[in-house]
């Protein structure tokens, strides 16, 4: 009888025999390394990193939402012209809001004017108030004139600023002098997407304002800047 062994194959085909002779010989498969904590560590630390980030983001927001500062508030009903006084007025804290420019000291307010009706409980902005010279009394009105360049001495022309109304070609040249002299400015708007229009609001009396749309309608107008006294 004749005696068998079994046999297996090695790395390059040749068969290798067993040590018992009971069959092939299957070595386990290679398993994956086990994932180790160090692989982890990147992950862990980004997300560490996110919600510190997050969370100082928020603390910035909500802290800039909740700063505060004075703002003037009117008290008491004030017409129209009306010099205020300290018993009109009262100081509140409010949140801060860049679209909104409040009046924050009592010291810019008192013995100023209003420049229009104002109720209790309205925050002062520096469009409620007024110097005596822009007050408009009964006999004397506001124009507006819609002004090129050269025709306005300069862009930073302002509210309270005094002017001369010259009408070119006409009155007001030769040495003959404007046609309305040592008028107040009442506004100043920008009336073109460039800048470079500007509706000049003045202060006039009843015959300076049929002077200056006459000159107005029939060559133009031009200002001159009065220097502060």
């Amino acid at each position: 009888m004749r005696k068998t062994t079994t046999e297996v194959a090695d790395e390059v085909g040749r068969p290798q025999p067993t040590s018992n002779g009971s069959g092939l010989r299957t070595d386990p498969l290679p398993l994956a390394p086990p994932r180790t904590l160090r692989s982890r560590v990147p992950q862990a630390l980004l997300a560490a990193l996110l919600i510190v980030g997050g969370g100082l983001g928020g603390l910035v927001l909500f802290s800039r939402y909740n700063q505060r500062a004075p703002a003037v508030v009117v008290a008491n009903p004030v017409p129209h012209g009306h010099q205020l006084a300290r018993e009109d007025l009262a100081v509140t804290d409010v949140a801060l809001d860049g679209d909104v420019l409040t009046v924050g000291s009592l010291s810019e307010v008192v013995g100023r004017f209003a420049a229009h009706d104002l109720q209790p409980g309205e925050l002062l902005t520096p469009a409620d108030l007024a110097t005596e010279d822009q007050l408009v009394t009964a006999d004397e009105s506001v124009i507006g004139l819609l002004l090129e360049p050269g025709q306005y001495p300069t862009k930073r022309l302002v509210a309270g600023d005094r002017v001369d109304i010259y009408a070119p070609g006409g009155e007001g040249t030769g040495g003959e002098g404007p046609i309305a002299a040592d008028l107040v400015v009442y506004d100043v708007l920008e009336s073109s997407s460039d800048g470079r229009t500007l509706l000049v609001s003045i202060v006039v009396t009843g015959d300076a304002a049929d002077r200056v749309f006459d000159a107005a309608e029939d060559g133009g107008v031009r200002l001159s800047l009065r220097g502060r006294e």
